[in-house]
């Protein structure tokens, strides 16, 4: 009876352990990853439209820019220094390769290099995002 008794406790202790470790587990892996995941709030500016030759005069580059921040005085910095803003984002793209603005790798690479200059000649670093919502490389 008392081999019985102790391998019912045993088992009944096994079990309590698992759900004390899956309870803590789901606690400290799940929940904080689902923190993570929550939307960050973005604020974006709109750098307005850019035309221009690029690299060599043969090409030419027409869009327009949008910034996302996640800092909602930044948005308020980046209109008040809208000349730099414009002169920045103009150099990036007179420098580039025409080539390079027609495929994703070249986009993306544009974008971290703008984000960096940005960050840099505005002294906005809350910059998260580049985005080309139109454009056209001839």
């Amino acid at each position: 009876m008392d081999t019985k008794k102790i391998m019912i406790f045993s088992i009944i202790g096994f079990v309590l352990s698992l759900f004390i470790f899956a309870g803590t587990l789901y606690l400290t892996v799940f929940k904080s990853s689902s923190k993570e995941a929550k939307d960050i709030k973005t604020y974006n500016y709109d750098a307005g439209e850019f035309s221009t030759n690029m690299g060599d005069s043969n090409h030419y580059f027409k869009g327009n820019i949008v910034i996302e921040t996640t800092d909602k005085k930044d948005v308020e910095k980046l209109t008040e220094k809208n000349v730099i803003v414009r002169d920045t984002v103009l150099k990036v793209i007179i420098s580039q390769d025409p080539k390079q603005m027609t495929t994703n790798e070249g986009m993306d690479k544009i974008e971290r290099e703008l984000i960096s200059k940005l960050s840099k000649s505005v002294n906005v670093k809350s910059i998260r995002n580049i985005y080309f919502t139109n454009y056209i490389v001839q």
